[in-house]
């Protein structure tokens, strides 16, 4: 289970235009007006000043724990300790290297991590100069878990699941960690549009997620995608649950127990990549994703399940993460 949203952050750019070909000249010498757009822009944006634009909001959020920042291929910081209070660090590397890096790149990436109201979020800025007209420049994912579910160091697999298992089946305790995970996304929002009043952000989505389980009934192993994916979940990169497959399966069985029942969250189904499935969840009205007189386990819906296209596997990590 995760709680996953994005935000688009629209900024000012220009027309992409390609080199005209000989029958556009002519056309062009005797004054026509031969279109050159490649469906392609260029944003205004300059590293230094979205760096510093990205530090400004997360000031405001009392968000101060570094992940990583990457820009190009230049890795300018990376915590492979969880340090905490360390994003003070990252902006003094980023300056360091400010000269080397010039104004301009082509994608930056910076991430990092938060938690607060028993919910661990982990935030990753995404920029890119270039980017096809009607997508956003920047893009920020915040993915997130409710802390109670994360394991505890040292905890076996049959503990994991006697301690989880009822919280799994508390709607409360979903409902509870999912607002919190909404607010969070408003004001990350917020700060965003504040640090950077002449772009436009947006919350895209901002989901409760579950992964199905196959035709066996049984959740496949989560796996990473690259960043550039749509699907891309940082949190899962960066602090992979070696549970996650236990705690989904519970989910699932909770889900499909409580399909009908008032107040329980309404929930997005997605496959192993993060992709999200045609099949609702509870609270959409429709029990079409799972049958709702089956066993805990997620049988199949007599209509069986089809399997979403998945991304490619890649090695998202740095480092050991899987302790919280």
């Amino acid at each position: 289970m995760k709680l996953y949203g994005t935000i688009a952050v629209h900024v000012r750019g220009e027309d992409i235009l390609r080199q005209p070909g000989w029958t556009e000249r002519i056309r062009k010498a005797f004054g026509g007006a031969p279109d050159l757009r490649t469906g392609r822009m260029r944003a205004s944006l300059e590293a230094t000043a979205l760096v510093d634009a990205i530090r400004t909001a997360l000031r405001t959020l009392a968000v101060d724990d570094a992940v990583s920042l990457v820009v190009d291929d230049l890795v300018v910081f990376q915590d492979h300790e969880r340090t905490p209070n360390d994003l003070g660090d990252l902006f003094l590397a980023f300056h360091e290297y400010s000269s080397a890096i010039g104004g301009g790149f082509d994608i930056l990436r910076l991430a990092v991590e938060h938690t607060e109201a028993g919910v661990h979020h982990v935030v990753e800025v995404q920029a890119h100069t270039e980017h096809a007209i009607g997508e956003p420049a920047v893009r920020i994912i915040v993915s997130s878990r409710i802390a109670a579910f994360a394991p505890v160091a040292g905890e076996s697999a049959e503990a994991y699941r006697a301690r989880v298992e009822p919280l799994a089946k508390d709607t409360a305790t979903v409902e509870v960690g999912r607002l919190a995970f909404d607010s969070f996304v408003t004001r990350v929002r917020d700060a965003v549009q504040r640090a950077l009043p002449e772009a436009r952000a947006e919350v895209v989505r901002s989901d409760l997620r579950v992964v199905k389980p196959g035709a066996d009934g049984r959740v496949r192993d989560e796996r990473a995608v690259p960043p550039d994916d749509p699907h891309y979940d940082p949190h899962a990169a960066y602090y992979p649950n070696p549970m996650a497959n236990a705690l989904n399966m519970m989910m699932w069985g909770a889900l499909a127990g409580a399909m009908f029942m008032p107040g329980m969250p309404s929930v997005t189904v997605v496959n192993e990549t993060n992709a999200p499935t045609e099949e609702p969840g509870a609270g959409e009205g429709d029990a079409g994703g799972a049958d709702a007189g089956g066993d805990a386990g997620g049988d199949a819906d007599a209509g069986g399940w089809a399997d979403a296209p998945a991304g490619g596997e890649v090695d998202a990590s740095f480092g050991d993460f899987t302790e919280w």
